[in-house]
């Protein structure tokens, strides 16, 4: 502002005992000793109002945003003013709760509570999108299933609790075994998957040994709980890779799950084989 408001046609500072020119009304307001910005609204020859977009307390460092609008008559006579603030700095502070309550959401959107791994539903939509790419493109992609071996007996014996012990030690070992381009996830119940972009089938059969034996080895069943030192972990693995197995997702699941069932079945035909030398399916004959 300036010494005459009234006059005024260009934005001007003022406060901090430069307020002497703000009309009568408008020094009556509780911001009145702070610094404005005062941007005149024009229209013609006419000054119909002055609006004071932003504003930061130097005394209490607190950030606002006042939105003050001065009615000035044909004649230059104040009529009115009307005068909002807002206080920019809790509008931040909300708008960053609200940006990580929606990254939240979409985190479990997307994961699986009990283990962290990814849901299902997530797990099909980038299968769906590895699949078509390695049609496309001809570069592999293969997928390894995961199914835990008796584990309804641990429920049974040990109770949910114990169970669902077991389910996040899992999904720990299965992180811990994949590559950061691998998308792992919870398939269902007591069976898990990943998927393996860019991986041919012999790479992948490696990679479901070691998650094998990552699952039956003795520092697993210790950190599973107080419990988990009786409880021998196994796991029966199906490896299946588009394009060299097939050419869609349900076909690729299908081989997977086929595979990982033939290795239960000669785990049980043959019990006193090493867990992690039979949980990882060999090729169907």
């Amino acid at each position: 502002m300036t010494t005459n408001s009234h006059g005024l046609s260009t934005p001007s500072l003022s406060g901090n005992g430069r307020a002497a020119a703000m009309p009568r009304q408008l020094k009556s307001t509780a911001v009145s000793h702070l610094p404005w910005l005062m941007v005149p609204l024009v229209y013609g020859l006419i000054v119909w109002a002055l609006v004071a977009p932003h504003l930061v307390s130097p005394h209490t460092q607190l950030a606002v945003q006042i939105i003050g609008t001065a009615i000035i008559g044909a004649v230059g006579v104040y009529i009115a003013h009307h005068v909002r603030i807002r206080n920019i700095r809790i509008e931040r502070d909300y708008s960053t709760h609200l940006e990580e309550l929606s990254q939240r959401l979409r985190s479990l959107a997307y994961h699986d509570s009990l283990t962290g791994l990814y849901n299902h539903r997530y797990f099909y939509d980038q299968l769906s999108h590895e699949v078509e790419r390695a049609n496309r493109y001809g570069r592999p992609v293969s997928v390894i299933l995961v199914d835990l071996d008796d584990f309804k007996s641990v429920n049974d014996t040990y109770g949910h609790l114990m169970g669902d012990k077991l389910l996040a030690f899992i999904g720990r070992v299965i992180r811990d075994q994949v590559r950061a381009a691998d998308i792992p996830a919870r398939y269902g119940g007591d069976e898990f998957a990943i998927i393996l972009p860019d991986t041919a089938r012999a790479a992948g059969e490696l990679t479901a040994q070691k998650l094998a034996r990552a699952v039956a080895s003795g520092s697993g069943r210790a950190e599973a709980g107080a419990l988990g030192e009786r409880l021998p972990l196994s796991a029966s693995c199906g490896v299946a890779s588009c394009p060299e197995d097939a050419r869609t997702v349900s076909e690729l699941l299908q081989v997977a799950d086929d595979r990982s069932y033939a290795a239960k079945r000669r785990k049980k035909a043959a019990p006193h084989h090493q867990t992690a030398q039979s949980a990882l399916t060999a090729r169907e004959a």
